[in-house]
């Protein structure tokens, strides 16, 4: 039996993972680990400029992807097996509004990332200077001012995930859209940002205060996000240039249009072209794992209640007997007494 192939873009990806996550990188990636193969030209050229900030981006991924399952946990498309594919480019087989969920979680994972990086002073490409420097890619030239301002995360974000959309077709002009909703969402969690101060000085004088700037939970960004995922809009391509609302979507790409009205979608509007499919089996070529053996919530009527998360199929009540200490007593001198508590809990399993 042949052992699978391992592309370079997953080489590409377990490598940055480990270092992020190893106390042994510092943060400080080489641009030979980074710049591998599987990337685009743009990228090549912005990952060799600032390859510390596209090292923050591999942890931005991470939390969108985290994020992601948290907020889908009870759907019947839970973002079960988002991440799995080391690619920066289609994560779902079918442009659907758990697509454009995805895409739009992702910029803002990455946005967000790098706004925290900057706000720590972690990046070099984000420090407060009027000079700017300028970088040179095989694509084309780009340069961006370093400081650490609320844009820096979203021009990065933007130029570095808007760099896979080469296709000038439907697909690509809603990822576009949807990688901008994102990017805009986490701007917006971006102004509620505040300023936490440590003290220092004799018996808590405060003769010295240290200052530095924090960002709200993620958590927040991704509420944002599942409340337009509700509200997302089915659009339909037209190959008609006039009136682009985005200068992320380039002449090359379609106008998309809402199918009800006609009009373009809102720039705040996630949006998505074909309808989502049940999920309630497991088919790899429309992204679904299917829902047999989640669990589910008997006593709901939302999404996560057992007769819609096990898509008619019933389900199995299964009871956990656990036990622990309970009701602990220190006796002088010196030991400890405790008794036995047993907790009963019911799981219900889909069929």
């Amino acid at each position: 039996m042949r052992a699978p192939r391992v592309t370079p873009a997953a080489a590409l990806f377990v490598c940055l993972l480990l270092c992020i996550r190893s106390s042994l990188c510092g943060g400080l990636l080489g641009a030979n680990i980074v710049c591998a193969r599987g990337l685009t030209e743009r990228q090549r050229a912005m990952c060799h400029a600032a390859p510390a900030a596209v090292a923050t981006l591999g942890n931005g991924l991470s939390m969108a992807y985290a994020e992601c399952r948290a907020q889908l946990a009870g759907r019947r498309w839970n973002c079960s097996g988002v991440g799995d594919d080391p690619r920066v480019g289609h994560v779902l087989p079918l442009a659907t509004r758990e697509a454009a969920f995805t895409y739009a979680i992702t910029a803002a994972g990455v946005t967000h990332a790098l706004s925290e990086a900057c706000a720590r002073g972690d990046l070099p490409a984000c420090t407060c200077t009027t000079k700017r420097r300028r970088y040179t890619g095989t694509a084309e030239q780009f340069e961006w001012e370093g400081c650490g301002d609320a844009s820096f995360g979203a021009r990065f974000a933007r130029r570095f995930l808007d760099a896979r959309e080469l296709e000038a077709d439907a697909r690509s002009a809603m990822n576009l859209h949807n990688n901008r909703v994102g990017r805009k969402v986490s701007e917006v969690v971006k102004e509620m940002v505040r300023n936490e101060c440590k003290c220092h000085g004799v018996s808590g004088s405060c003769a010295v205060r240290t200052c530095w700037k924090t960002l709200p939970p993620f958590r927040a960004v991704g509420a944002a996000l599942k409340e337009r995922l509700r509200r997302a809009k089915h659009v339909v391509a037209e190959h008609d240039f006039r009136g682009l609302h985005s200068r992320a979507v380039s002449m090359r790409h379609p106008r998309l249009v809402v199918r009800r009205t006609g009009k373009p979608p809102r720039k705040s509007e996630l949006v998505f072209l074909q309808k989502s499919p049940q999920y309630c089996e497991p088919d790899a070529a429309i992204g679904s794992h299917g829902t047999h053996g989640r669990h589910c919530n008997r006593t709901s009527k939302g999404e996560d209640g057992c007769e819609t998360l096990c898509c008619g199929r019933g389900y199995n009540t299964v009871q956990l007997v656990q036990e622990s200490k309970c009701r602990c007593q220190f006796h002088w001198c010196c030991s400890v007494s405790c008794d036995t508590c047993i907790t009963k809990t019911e799981l219900h399993v889909c069929n």
